[in-house]
């Protein structure tokens, strides 16, 4: 039996508790309301002079979206102020870039052998998340004529399991990442199918060794003609990469990897709830210069076209395979 001092101890303790949760409660909402990056605290924001060529003095080069796998998701967990109810759907997507020099991809999104795969990610994330298998992009490849010898290699924006997923399907195939981003493998940031796979990997690693390139103050062009130009955007993982594709027609691209989820974390620009930063995010103050970096080219350069890696919305607006943007 409890005397009236025990129940009384009790009684204050589980009001302690409750009001502890109440407000650990209340405090977790809070990260999903709306909240901007404070865009004029970013001192990088200085463009370097022009360097990009004419339009017309590029190479022809062509890009296509293939779509291989997507998540059933809601704009609020995508980035600080989105809707419950918004539309947003978490595409997985490969990006097939042909350039007179070699064809490749970016990312590859989800393999033949996903179900395996989805099992290396954390109990959390399963637990709050599902996916919808869709074609993988080396048999969408193969279904249109272009077999796999013809890939020359695969630049992977980082090395989280939903963008190496397909990599199983281009056995021996060059994997290129920066060496920062093969350093966070190796230190094991973030353990998962990346931990299985890097030891069988034809990984070939780059630095970004050439000058400023808009308001990064490195790159790497990679065929030195301006067409596809590689940017650190850090954060996520230590090596996150963009890739500027630029066409002869004038369009211009640029992929972004899960710097952002959805396109509306570069237009505000915002950042994920504290939840998904704490399951996904490296370095939260690297995300947020990051997205700064990416907002600022949107204002200076409206129709440059941001692709964030798993917004299918943007997708959608994106030629598909067998077609090509040109």
């Amino acid at each position: 039996m409890y005397n009236g001092g025990t129940k009384i101890m009790i009684k204050r303790i589980l009001i302690t508790v409750g009001i502890i949760v109440a407000v650990m409660l209340v405090l977790l909402v809070y990260t999903f309301m709306p909240a901007k990056i404070d865009v004029g605290s970013d001192r990088e924001s200085t463009f370097a002079p022009s360097n990009r060529l004419a339009a017309d003095r590029l190479p022809e080069t062509a890009l296509a979206m293939i779509e291989a796998g997507k998540m059933p998701a809601r704009q609020a967990f995508a980035y600080r102020g989105g809707s419950w109810r918004g539309p947003y759907e978490n595409g997985m997507a490969a990006i097939l870039v042909r350039h007179p020099q070699a064809t490749f991809l970016i990312d590859t999104g989800f393999g033949a052998n996903v179900d395996e795969h989805w099992k290396t990610t954390p109990g959390l994330m399963r637990a709050l998340a599902s996916y919808v298998k869709e074609t993988p992009a080396a048999v969408q490849l193969r279904q249109h004529g272009i077999t796999q010898d013809q890939i020359k290699f695969v630049i992977i924006t980082h090395s989280h399991w939903d963008h190496i997923s397909g990599l199983e399907d281009f056995p021996g195939v060059e994997v290129r990442m920066p060496t920062a981003e093969l350093n966070f493998i190796r230190e094991r940031k973030m353990p998962g199918l990346i931990d299985r796979m890097i030891d069988h990997l034809n990984v070939r690693t780059f630095d970004f060794s050439g000058g400023p390139y808009e308001n990064f103050e490195r790159s790497l062009d990679l065929f030195n003609d301006g067409s596809v130009v590689l940017v650190p955007l850090p954060g996520h993982t230590y090596g996150s990469t963009g890739v500027f594709v630029n066409l002869h027609s004038g369009k211009r691209f640029l992929f972004t990897g899960d710097l952002t989820w959805a396109i509306e974390g570069f237009q505000l620009p915002a950042e994920r709830p504290w939840l998904a930063r704490r399951m996904v995010d490296n370095d939260e103050a690297e995300v947020r210069r990051s997205i700064v970096k990416v907002h600022q080219l949107m204002q200076r350069y409206p129709d440059l076209r941001v692709v964030p890696a798993h917004d299918r919305r943007v997708h959608d607006q994106i030629t598909a395979l067998p077609n090509f943007e040109r």
